[in-house]
Parts: structure tokens; C-alpha cells; sequence
């Protein structure tokens, strides 16, 4: 076995996440998740280089079934809220999309796209936005993802999703 197959072989399996489930210390109180939802941002999510294990949970809350949250498995205090996106007829071309696959190290046909979604309290409504400029990047099969900032600037960094809400 050459050195490059050798080094591709531990990378590989230093990803792989072992089997069964596991619970998480949260914002949203502890959370059970399963390893296959585990992976590594080799890069860290941006603005946090240090922080590389992460998992997508089922937040226990009905009311947010269509979002994420993307926890650190590092540390308990680290996670973002996401929404899956859909890749064909979503918000992101499929020519931008294929250029951040290729960026990341990965294949379109193996992606699942997720963008980081900001709540903000307004008064008495909340608004939710999304951040379709820096999507992050999942490759389910690796277990591995990266946050890209897309080279196309006509993605906004707080795009809404659907209407503001009240709080009352």
C-alpha cells in the first residue's frame, strides 16, 4: 500500500463515526442523536476554526420540525440552527452549487445543502433569515462538511424566510 493510500485510508476512517446513538448537552436541553448524523468540518464552521464535530439533531420542538440544529459535539455551548435546502429548484444555481462541491472536495450527486439560519427578536415579531452567501456543505456518505462562501455575490447573507413572526 503506498503512503498516499495509507494516509487516505486513516483519513477516512478518522471520519467514519462509530455505531448506535449517543445524547448531547444542548441550548434546547440534552438531545438524543444518532452517530450516522456525526460529522467533521475539517475547517470548522466560519469564525470557528477550533471547533470540527458536529451533528445535525432533530430540535424537540414541533414548531421548528423544518430546521436542524447543528451542534458541536466539542462543546455544548456551540450550535446553529439550519434548514435543509433542497438542491435541484432551490435557492442556489446548480452551476454555484457545483463550483462549491468542487471547491469543498466534494461531488454534487453525494450533497446536502444546509444554510445557517439568524433569529432576530423585532419588537414583538421574530424574523428568521438564512444565510445563502456561506451555505454550509454535507457530504452524508463521508461524513464530512464545509461551510463555503459562494463566489457569486448575488446571494444575500440575511435572506428571509417566510414572513416574520409574532411573539405574542
Amino acid at each position: 500500500m503506498t503512503s498516499e493510500a495509507i494516509a487516505e485510508t486513516a483519513t477516512a476512517s478518522a471520519i467514519m463515526p462509530p455505531p448506535g446513538e449517543f445524547t448531547v448537552a444542548t441550548r434546547f436541553g440534552a438531545i438524543n442523536g444518532h452517530w450516522d448524523d456525526a460529522f467533521e468540518m475539517p475547517q470548522g464552521p466560519l469564525g470557528f476554526a477550533k471547533h470540527r464535530r458536529f451533528a445535525l439533531l432533530q430540535i424537540p420542538n414541533p414548531k421548528l420540525a423544518q430546521f436542524r440544529l447543528m451542534q458541536s459535539l466539542e462543546d455544548a455551548d456551540l450550535s446553529f440552527i439550519v434548514m435543509p435546502c433542497p438542491l435541484e429548484e432551490g435557492p442556489i444555481m446548480a452551476d454555484d452549487l457545483r463550483d462549491a462541491a468542487n471547491a469543498a472536495g466534494m461531488t454534487a450527486e453525494n450533497l446536502c445543502l444546509y444554510v445557517i439560519v439568524t433569529v432576530r427578536t423585532l419588537g414583538e415579531a421574530i424574523e428568521l433569515t438564512g444565510n445563502l452567501r456561506a451555505p454550509v456543505l454535507l457530504d452524508p456518505h463521508r461524513h464530512v462538511a464545509r461551510q463555503v462562501v459562494l463566489a457569486n455575490a448575488a446571494y444575500a447573507i440575511r435572506a428571509p424566510i417566510g414572513a416574520a413572526k409574532s411573539t405574542a
